[in-house]
């Protein structure tokens, strides 16, 4: 279900608008308001698909607040409403990037037609960042481990063979995450810069699961720092130490906290032990090893800080579900060793 906010600041005009949004399957009106303040900042922290946006309110534009929206949240797509058929403001509501510019009065038709279309054109992006928010809010990091393959596969099947569109879905995917911390920092992040999206990434499915989940983890790092200060030091210590024999007790000594207070924490963060959390970023370094490297299933497991090839094994079917030759099998690794 596509959810749609209406913002203007007729009430009779919203009510119309939600009655006639209401009558096109797969569409709701979750969020209405009456004027372009609210409706940047419930975009903020809501992130509905559309917007319905009057062009002409009491204090910021219709204008000004589809420019505020799309700063924060480019995935969002906005129709400008407005009583005024003037050139001027359909040129300036299309360098706002707006979808489209429509005259009152609206009719039935035109917001069928619109919604229609829409929902036949939907982004793989769009498709793919409400599967991906969905995973964001529940803060669970192993459902994030098994989601992943899960949104890869999505975004592969909306986009096909056309490596072009792969290439834009994900790095708009990779933003929007990214954007995510807009809720928890001023700081702006981008993900080209810090998530680089190398051919070798894009060649194949399993090669997107190791890129997404690099990009996953580190929101869900950061919105686990911004709750508890002193998480910064132990990711720190983690990332630093992740493909050595690390425990709990060289992260309690190293990082100054407890080990029952870590362990709630975590707990409270992530919905996972620390080990836990330790095992499967691991395993997604595994995968990659296996993806670009023809090391053997022991030399994997020595460079992971597993001391015992049998031991990381045990550890990869619990968790994948399927041993890691099945694993390599149906990645398309060729090496047996």
């Amino acid at each position: 279900m596509y959810k749609i906010l209406i913002a203007d600041d007729e009430q009779l005009m919203r009510d119309a608008l939600q009655i006639m949004i209401e009558k096109v399957p797969g569409f709701e009106v979750a969020f209405s308001v009456g004027n372009g303040e609210d409706a940047v900042e419930l975009c903020r922290k809501e992130r509905p698909d559309i917007v319905f946006m009057d062009i002409m309110m009491p204090g910021m534009s219709g204008i000004e607040a589809s420019k505020r929206i799309y700063a924060n949240n480019p995935e969002i797509t906005i129709y400008i409403l407005s009583s005024y058929n003037h050139f001027d403001f359909a040129i300036e509501a299309l360098r706002a990037k707006v979808k489209e510019y429509i005259s009152k009065p609206v009719s039935c038709g035109t917001i069928r037609t619109l919604l229609e279309k829409f929902s036949h054109h939907a982004q793989p992006e769009l498709i793919c960042w409400n599967m991906t928010l969905k995973v964001l809010k529940e803060k669970d990091f192993k459902q994030m481990y098994y989601q992943v393959p899960e949104i890869v596969q999505e975004l592969f099947r909306t986009c096909g063979v056309n490596r072009e569109q792969v290439t834009t879905a994900a790095e708009q995917l990779g933003q929007n995450i990214l954007n995510h911390l807009g809720h928890i920092s001023t700081r702006s992040v981008d993900c080209a810069e810090l998530f680089p999206l190398s051919e070798a990434f894009l060649a194949s499915p399993a090669g997107m699961e190791i890129w997404l989940f690099r990009v996953m983890d580190y929101v869900l790092q950061q919105e686990s720092i911004r709750k508890y200060e002193l998480l910064q030091n132990v990711f720190a210590y983690m990332n630093a130490h992740i493909q050595e024999e690390i425990g709990l007790t060289q992260i309690i000594e190293n990082c100054a906290v407890s080990q029952g207070y870590l362990s709630r924490i975590f707990k409270n963060c992530l919905n996972v032990s620390v080990m836990e959390y330790l095992h499967l970023r691991k395993l997604m370094l595994a995968k990659e090893l296996f993806q670009y490297t023809d090391l053997s299933i022991a030399d994997v497991a020595f460079r992971l800080g597993y001391n015992e090839s049998g031991y990381f094994s045990k550890v990869f079917k619990k968790y994948e579900n399927k041993t890691v030759y099945q694993y390599k099998k149906a990645a398309g690794v060729t090496s047996e060793r």
